[in-house]
Protein backbone atom coordinates (compact mmCIF):
# COMPACT_ATOMS: atom_id res chain seq x y z
CA UNK A 1 0.00 0.00 0.00
CA UNK A 2 1.22 3.30 -1.04
CA UNK A 3 2.06 5.99 2.37
CA UNK A 4 -0.22 8.78 2.21
CA UNK A 5 2.07 12.08 1.58
CA UNK A 6 0.54 14.08 3.72
CA UNK A 7 1.68 13.32 6.98
CA UNK A 8 1.70 15.07 10.85
CA UNK A 9 5.63 14.53 10.49
CA UNK A 10 6.18 16.78 7.35
CA UNK A 11 8.34 19.63 7.79
CA UNK A 12 9.11 18.62 11.30
CA UNK A 13 12.23 20.13 12.33
CA UNK A 14 14.34 17.66 13.54
CA UNK A 15 16.47 17.88 16.62
CA UNK A 16 20.12 18.90 16.57
CA UNK A 17 22.96 16.66 18.97
CA UNK A 18 24.79 15.55 16.47
CA UNK A 19 27.49 17.27 18.33
CA UNK A 20 26.87 14.95 21.57
CA UNK A 21 27.53 11.95 19.95
CA UNK A 22 31.32 11.92 18.94
CA UNK A 23 31.52 8.12 17.48
CA UNK A 24 29.20 9.76 14.37
CA UNK A 25 33.19 10.91 13.18
CA UNK A 26 33.27 7.47 12.24
CA UNK A 27 30.98 6.82 9.85
CA UNK A 28 29.39 8.37 6.44
CA UNK A 29 25.69 7.89 8.25
CA UNK A 30 25.02 5.52 11.19
CA UNK A 31 21.06 4.20 11.14
CA UNK A 32 21.88 0.96 12.75
CA UNK A 33 21.10 2.07 16.21
CA UNK A 34 18.22 -1.15 16.65
CA UNK A 35 21.35 -2.99 16.97
CA UNK A 36 23.72 -0.74 18.90
CA UNK A 37 22.83 2.43 20.21
CA UNK A 38 25.52 5.58 20.08
CA UNK A 39 26.76 6.53 23.89
CA UNK A 40 26.10 10.56 24.17
CA UNK A 41 29.25 12.16 25.62
CA UNK A 42 27.02 13.32 28.58
CA UNK A 43 26.96 9.76 29.83
CA UNK A 44 30.81 9.38 29.13
CA UNK A 45 31.16 12.05 31.28
CA UNK A 46 28.95 11.41 34.20
CA UNK A 47 30.54 7.71 34.01
CA UNK A 48 33.86 9.53 34.22
CA UNK A 49 32.55 11.28 37.40
CA UNK A 50 30.76 8.67 38.66
CA UNK A 51 34.43 6.55 39.35
CA UNK A 52 36.20 9.58 40.48
CA UNK A 53 33.65 10.03 43.42
CA UNK A 54 33.09 6.47 43.97
CA UNK A 55 36.33 5.28 45.63
CA UNK A 56 35.26 7.62 48.96
CA UNK A 57 31.08 6.67 48.35
CA UNK A 58 29.44 4.29 50.80
CA UNK A 59 26.92 1.98 48.88
CA UNK A 60 24.09 3.82 50.95
CA UNK A 61 25.01 7.07 49.42
CA UNK A 62 25.15 5.77 45.64
CA UNK A 63 21.54 4.06 46.71
CA UNK A 64 20.65 7.55 47.10
CA UNK A 65 22.84 9.93 44.71
CA UNK A 66 22.41 6.89 41.97
CA UNK A 67 19.88 4.59 42.04
CA UNK A 68 16.90 6.61 43.47
CA UNK A 69 17.60 9.42 40.68
CA UNK A 70 17.49 6.67 37.90
CA UNK A 71 14.40 4.96 39.16
CA UNK A 72 13.17 7.82 38.83
CA UNK A 73 14.65 8.77 35.37
CA UNK A 74 12.98 5.78 33.72
CA UNK A 75 9.63 5.89 35.75
CA UNK A 76 9.23 9.44 34.20
CA UNK A 77 9.95 8.44 30.44
CA UNK A 78 7.56 5.23 30.85
CA UNK A 79 4.72 6.85 32.75
CA UNK A 80 5.30 4.51 36.03
CA UNK A 81 6.25 5.64 39.77
CA UNK A 82 9.73 5.07 41.13
CA UNK A 83 8.28 1.75 42.81
CA UNK A 84 7.61 -0.25 39.90
CA UNK A 85 11.12 0.11 38.85
CA UNK A 86 14.04 -2.12 39.22
CA UNK A 87 17.40 -3.15 37.59
CA UNK A 88 18.85 -5.83 35.36
CA UNK A 89 22.18 -6.64 32.58
CA UNK A 90 19.90 -5.51 29.51
CA UNK A 91 16.81 -7.47 28.27
CA UNK A 92 17.37 -11.49 28.52
CA UNK A 93 18.56 -10.78 32.41
CA UNK A 94 15.37 -8.97 33.18
CA UNK A 95 12.73 -11.25 30.68
CA UNK A 96 13.84 -14.43 32.62
CA UNK A 97 13.55 -12.88 35.79
CA UNK A 98 10.13 -11.81 35.44
CA UNK A 99 9.04 -15.17 33.40
CA UNK A 100 10.53 -17.38 36.55
CA UNK A 101 8.46 -15.43 38.95
CA UNK A 102 4.32 -15.93 37.39
CA UNK A 103 3.06 -18.31 38.19
CA UNK A 104 0.78 -20.80 35.58
CA UNK A 105 -1.76 -21.87 35.44
CA UNK A 106 -3.05 -25.74 35.31
CA UNK A 107 -3.26 -27.27 31.97
CA UNK A 108 -2.02 -23.54 30.99
CA UNK A 109 -1.23 -21.90 28.02
CA UNK A 110 1.43 -18.95 26.91
CA UNK A 111 0.91 -17.32 23.74
CA UNK A 112 3.40 -15.38 21.66
CA UNK A 113 4.56 -14.19 18.00
CA UNK A 114 6.39 -16.02 15.19
CA UNK A 115 8.55 -13.13 14.49
CA UNK A 116 9.73 -12.72 18.40
CA UNK A 117 13.24 -12.05 19.20
CA UNK A 118 15.24 -15.72 19.35
CA UNK A 119 16.42 -14.75 23.40
CA UNK A 120 12.98 -14.21 23.85
CA UNK A 121 10.98 -16.94 22.47
CA UNK A 122 14.45 -19.19 23.90
CA UNK A 123 13.12 -18.22 27.49
CA UNK A 124 9.38 -18.75 26.52
CA UNK A 125 10.06 -22.30 25.52
CA UNK A 126 12.14 -23.04 28.58
CA UNK A 127 9.47 -21.20 30.50
CA UNK A 128 7.16 -23.64 29.13
CA UNK A 129 8.82 -26.54 29.79
CA UNK A 130 9.28 -26.28 33.23
CA UNK A 131 5.65 -25.07 33.76
CA UNK A 132 4.46 -28.08 31.31
CA UNK A 133 2.46 -25.52 29.51
CA UNK A 134 1.10 -24.97 26.04
CA UNK A 135 2.80 -22.32 23.58
CA UNK A 136 0.66 -21.16 21.17
CA UNK A 137 1.89 -18.53 18.53
CA UNK A 138 -0.07 -15.93 16.58
CA UNK A 139 1.28 -15.65 12.85
CA UNK A 140 2.05 -12.23 11.01
CA UNK A 141 0.29 -11.62 7.76
CA UNK A 142 2.64 -9.85 5.55
CA UNK A 143 5.06 -8.78 8.75
CA UNK A 144 1.62 -7.24 10.75
CA UNK A 145 -0.11 -8.83 13.10
CA UNK A 146 -4.15 -9.08 13.32
CA UNK A 147 -5.91 -9.05 16.90
CA UNK A 148 -8.34 -11.11 15.39
CA UNK A 149 -5.35 -14.08 15.34
CA UNK A 150 -4.46 -12.54 19.42
CA UNK A 151 -8.15 -13.57 20.27
CA UNK A 152 -8.47 -16.82 18.70
CA UNK A 153 -5.53 -18.09 20.92
CA UNK A 154 -6.06 -16.62 24.14
CA UNK A 155 -8.48 -18.23 26.27
CA UNK A 156 -9.42 -18.44 30.10
CA UNK A 157 -6.42 -21.04 30.31
CA UNK A 158 -3.77 -18.15 29.20
CA UNK A 159 -1.50 -17.14 32.09
CA UNK A 160 0.75 -14.80 30.21
CA UNK A 161 0.82 -13.10 26.72
CA UNK A 162 4.80 -12.34 25.66
CA UNK A 163 5.76 -10.19 23.24
CA UNK A 164 7.88 -7.80 21.74
CA UNK A 165 6.03 -4.27 21.52
CA UNK A 166 8.60 -3.54 18.17
CA UNK A 167 9.02 -6.36 15.98
CA UNK A 168 12.90 -6.78 15.29
CA UNK A 169 12.97 -7.81 11.76
CA UNK A 170 10.55 -5.13 10.22
CA UNK A 171 9.69 -2.56 12.85
CA UNK A 172 6.01 -3.10 13.15
CA UNK A 173 4.64 -1.92 16.60
CA UNK A 174 1.54 -4.17 17.82
CA UNK A 175 -1.13 -2.85 19.27
CA UNK A 176 -0.44 -3.56 22.93
CA UNK A 177 -3.21 -2.04 25.01
CA UNK A 178 -5.58 -3.81 22.56
CA UNK A 179 -3.49 -6.97 23.02
CA UNK A 180 -4.18 -6.00 26.50
CA UNK A 181 -7.85 -5.95 26.85
CA UNK A 182 -8.32 -9.50 25.10
CA UNK A 183 -5.66 -10.85 27.66
CA UNK A 184 -6.67 -8.99 30.86
CA UNK A 185 -10.28 -10.51 30.18
CA UNK A 186 -9.36 -13.92 30.17
CA UNK A 187 -7.32 -13.11 33.13
CA UNK A 188 -3.69 -13.40 31.38
CA UNK A 189 -0.65 -11.05 32.30
CA UNK A 190 0.64 -9.34 29.06
CA UNK A 191 4.98 -9.45 29.43
CA UNK A 192 6.32 -7.28 27.20
CA UNK A 193 10.03 -7.06 25.85
CA UNK A 194 10.14 -3.09 24.90
CA UNK A 195 13.92 -3.02 24.06
CA UNK A 196 12.81 -1.83 20.35
CA UNK A 197 10.65 0.38 21.63
CA UNK A 198 11.47 2.34 25.15
CA UNK A 199 13.28 5.56 23.74
CA UNK A 200 12.68 5.97 20.15
CA UNK A 201 8.85 6.45 20.05
CA UNK A 202 6.19 7.14 23.33
CA UNK A 203 5.26 4.34 25.17
CA UNK A 204 3.15 5.10 28.62
CA UNK A 205 2.61 1.77 30.17
CA UNK A 206 0.09 2.34 32.48
CA UNK A 207 -2.09 3.41 29.43
CA UNK A 208 -1.26 0.19 27.32
CA UNK A 209 -1.83 -2.24 30.28
CA UNK A 210 1.54 -3.69 30.36
CA UNK A 211 1.78 -5.88 33.13
CA UNK A 212 5.73 -6.45 33.66
CA UNK A 213 8.26 -5.51 30.85
CA UNK A 214 12.12 -5.80 30.39
CA UNK A 215 14.28 -3.38 28.26
CA UNK A 216 18.33 -3.20 27.33
CA UNK A 217 19.67 0.12 27.29
CA UNK A 218 22.05 -0.85 24.79
CA UNK A 219 19.79 0.43 21.73
CA UNK A 220 17.41 3.37 22.40
CA UNK A 221 18.54 4.37 25.37
CA UNK A 222 22.28 5.13 24.22
CA UNK A 223 24.21 2.66 26.58
CA UNK A 224 26.06 0.57 24.16
CA UNK A 225 27.85 -1.87 25.60
CA UNK A 226 27.33 -0.74 29.04
CA UNK A 227 25.39 -3.97 29.93
CA UNK A 228 22.58 -1.87 31.66
CA UNK A 229 18.38 -2.45 31.53
CA UNK A 230 15.17 -2.45 33.97
CA UNK A 231 12.41 -4.31 34.56
CA UNK A 232 9.14 -3.06 35.04
CA UNK A 233 6.39 -4.23 37.24
CA UNK A 234 2.75 -3.35 37.84
CA UNK A 235 2.35 -2.68 41.26
CA UNK A 236 -1.43 -4.50 40.98
CA UNK A 237 1.05 -7.58 39.85
CA UNK A 238 3.97 -7.34 42.44
CA UNK A 239 2.04 -9.56 44.73
CA UNK A 240 1.23 -12.11 42.43
CA UNK A 241 4.98 -13.05 41.36
CA UNK A 242 6.65 -15.69 43.32
CA UNK A 243 10.59 -15.24 42.36
CA UNK A 244 12.45 -18.53 42.74
CA UNK A 245 15.44 -17.84 45.31
CA UNK A 246 14.77 -14.22 46.70
CA UNK A 247 17.83 -12.95 48.55
CA UNK A 248 18.85 -10.20 50.85
CA UNK A 249 18.32 -6.86 48.93
CA UNK A 250 14.81 -8.47 47.80
CA UNK A 251 13.15 -7.60 51.07
CA UNK A 252 11.86 -4.56 52.52
CA UNK A 253 14.36 -2.52 53.99
CA UNK A 254 14.69 -3.09 57.95
CA UNK A 255 12.41 -0.12 60.04
CA UNK A 256 15.89 1.17 61.62
CA UNK A 257 17.72 1.09 57.88
CA UNK A 258 19.98 -0.85 56.88
CA UNK A 259 23.61 0.56 58.41
CA UNK A 260 21.86 0.36 62.24
CA UNK A 261 20.38 -3.52 60.89
CA UNK A 262 24.13 -4.53 59.85
CA UNK A 263 25.35 -3.60 63.65
CA UNK A 264 22.51 -5.44 65.75
CA UNK A 265 24.29 -7.99 67.51
CA UNK A 266 20.78 -10.13 68.03
CA UNK A 267 19.87 -10.41 64.75
CA UNK A 268 18.80 -14.01 63.14
CA UNK A 269 20.40 -14.28 60.18
CA UNK A 270 17.69 -17.12 59.25
CA UNK A 271 14.14 -15.05 60.15
CA UNK A 272 13.69 -13.21 56.86
CA UNK A 273 12.90 -9.70 56.60
CA UNK A 274 9.41 -8.07 55.58
CA UNK A 275 8.40 -8.97 51.90
CA UNK A 276 8.99 -6.06 49.19
CA UNK A 277 5.90 -4.33 47.91
CA UNK A 278 8.37 -3.11 45.18
CA UNK A 279 9.48 -4.27 41.94
CA UNK A 280 13.02 -4.51 44.39
CA UNK A 281 11.30 -7.63 45.02
CA UNK A 282 13.17 -9.06 41.37
CA UNK A 283 16.05 -7.09 41.90
CA UNK A 284 19.51 -8.62 41.96
CA UNK A 285 18.95 -9.21 45.47
CA UNK A 286 23.10 -8.04 46.19
CA UNK A 287 24.98 -5.60 45.67
CA UNK A 288 24.69 -3.43 42.58
CA UNK A 289 26.64 -2.73 39.61
CA UNK A 290 26.20 0.84 40.44
CA UNK A 291 28.39 1.85 37.60
CA UNK A 292 25.60 0.37 34.96
CA UNK A 293 22.56 2.27 36.69
CA UNK A 294 24.80 5.45 36.65
CA UNK A 295 24.94 5.04 32.63
CA UNK A 296 21.52 4.00 32.33
CA UNK A 297 20.20 7.04 34.39
CA UNK A 298 22.29 9.56 32.59
CA UNK A 299 21.25 8.55 29.07
CA UNK A 300 17.47 8.43 30.57
CA UNK A 301 18.09 11.60 31.90
CA UNK A 302 19.29 13.37 28.01
CA UNK A 303 16.55 11.70 26.50
CA UNK A 304 14.08 12.99 29.17
CA UNK A 305 15.73 16.06 28.49
CA UNK A 306 15.17 16.49 25.14
CA UNK A 307 11.36 15.08 25.79
CA UNK A 308 10.04 11.60 24.20
CA UNK A 309 7.50 13.69 22.04
CA UNK A 310 10.13 15.44 20.06
CA UNK A 311 12.12 12.19 19.56
CA UNK A 312 8.90 10.60 18.58
CA UNK A 313 8.42 13.28 16.28
CA UNK A 314 11.78 13.46 15.04
CA UNK A 315 12.25 9.44 14.78
CA UNK A 316 8.59 9.41 12.46
CA UNK A 317 9.72 12.06 10.33
CA UNK A 318 12.75 10.45 9.52
CA UNK A 319 10.81 7.09 8.61
CA UNK A 320 8.68 9.57 6.38
CA UNK A 321 11.73 10.29 4.82
CA UNK A 322 12.71 6.70 4.14
CA UNK A 323 8.97 4.97 3.36
CA UNK A 324 9.34 8.42 0.47
CA UNK A 325 12.76 7.67 -1.00
CA UNK A 326 12.25 3.34 -1.06
CA UNK A 327 8.28 4.25 -2.49
CA UNK A 328 10.11 6.49 -5.25
CA UNK A 329 12.50 3.67 -6.48
CA UNK A 330 9.61 1.12 -5.78
CA UNK A 331 11.11 -0.70 -2.94
CA UNK A 332 8.88 -2.57 -0.83
CA UNK A 333 8.48 -1.46 2.93
CA UNK A 334 7.93 -4.37 5.01
CA UNK A 335 5.33 -4.14 7.65
CA UNK A 336 2.62 -1.23 8.37
CA UNK A 337 3.18 2.00 6.28
CA UNK A 338 -0.24 4.02 6.11
CA UNK A 339 -1.31 4.29 9.82
CA UNK A 340 1.61 6.44 11.32
CA UNK A 341 0.49 5.60 14.65
CA UNK A 342 2.08 1.94 14.67
CA UNK A 343 5.01 3.54 13.36
CA UNK A 344 8.55 2.57 15.09
CA UNK A 345 11.42 4.18 14.45
CA UNK A 346 12.85 0.41 12.56
CA UNK A 347 12.14 0.56 8.62
CA UNK A 348 13.20 -2.81 6.62
CA UNK A 349 12.87 -2.48 2.81
CA UNK A 350 13.11 -5.28 0.12
CA UNK A 351 14.70 -3.60 -2.93
CA UNK A 352 13.53 -6.78 -5.20
CA UNK A 353 16.79 -8.19 -6.05
CA UNK A 354 17.06 -10.89 -3.49
CA UNK A 355 18.69 -12.24 -0.77
CA UNK A 356 22.56 -12.73 -1.62
CA UNK A 357 22.68 -9.24 -3.69
CA UNK A 358 21.00 -6.73 -0.64
CA UNK A 359 23.32 -8.94 1.79
CA UNK A 360 26.25 -8.04 -0.35
CA UNK A 361 25.23 -4.28 -0.55
CA UNK A 362 24.91 -4.20 3.15
CA UNK A 363 28.04 -5.62 3.70
CA UNK A 364 29.63 -3.26 0.97
CA UNK A 365 27.98 -0.27 2.65
CA UNK A 366 29.24 -1.17 6.27
CA UNK A 367 32.71 -1.51 5.18
CA UNK A 368 32.22 2.30 3.60
CA UNK A 369 30.91 4.02 6.55
CA UNK A 370 27.39 3.52 6.30
CA UNK A 371 25.97 1.32 8.53
CA UNK A 372 22.83 -0.69 8.75
CA UNK A 373 21.38 -4.18 9.07
CA UNK A 374 19.94 -6.77 7.18
CA UNK A 375 17.64 -9.03 9.25
CA UNK A 376 14.76 -11.74 8.71
CA UNK A 377 12.51 -14.36 10.25
CA UNK A 378 9.64 -16.06 9.87
CA UNK A 379 9.88 -15.87 5.95
CA UNK A 380 10.04 -11.70 6.16
CA UNK A 381 13.80 -10.28 5.11
CA UNK A 382 15.10 -7.13 4.07
CA UNK A 383 17.42 -3.85 4.69
CA UNK A 384 16.79 -2.75 7.94
CA UNK A 385 17.13 0.62 8.57
CA UNK A 386 16.74 2.33 11.98
CA UNK A 387 17.87 6.19 12.68
CA UNK A 388 17.24 7.91 15.83
CA UNK A 389 17.77 11.45 17.51
CA UNK A 390 21.61 11.65 16.22
CA UNK A 391 20.08 11.27 12.52
CA UNK A 392 18.86 13.74 9.56
CA UNK A 393 17.63 13.59 6.46
CA UNK A 394 21.18 14.12 4.67
CA UNK A 395 21.83 10.23 6.41
CA UNK A 396 18.68 8.93 4.60
CA UNK A 397 19.87 10.81 1.56
CA UNK A 398 23.28 9.19 1.53
CA UNK A 399 21.64 5.80 2.49
CA UNK A 400 19.97 5.58 -0.47
CA UNK A 401 22.49 7.21 -2.73
CA UNK A 402 24.65 4.27 -1.21
CA UNK A 403 22.31 1.45 -2.18
CA UNK A 404 21.44 2.90 -5.44
CA UNK A 405 25.17 2.35 -6.27
CA UNK A 406 25.38 -1.29 -4.98
CA UNK A 407 21.93 -2.35 -6.63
Amino acid sequence: MQYNMKSKYMGYPYLNVKEDFPALKRYKAYLNTAAQGLIPKQTSQALKRFLEKTEKDEWEELREEIEKPAKREIAKLIGCSDEEVSFSIQTTDGFRRILLSIKPKEEGNIVGIDLEFPSISMAIKTLSQRNHSEIRIVKHRDGRYDLLDFEKLIDEKTYAVIFSSVVWVNGFMLPIREISEIAHEKGALVIVDGIQHVGAVNMNVKKLGIDAMAVGGEKWLLNNIIGSGFIYIDKEVIEELDPPAQTLMNFQEPLEGWSKWWTTIDKDPWIPLEKSKTASKLDWGGGKPYILIEALRSSVEYLNNIGIESIEKHNRALKRKIIEEAEKRGYKVLGCVENEDRWSSITTISTGMGYEKEMEAVKSMREEGVQVSYRGSSGIGGIRISPHIYNDEIDIEVLFSKIKEKI
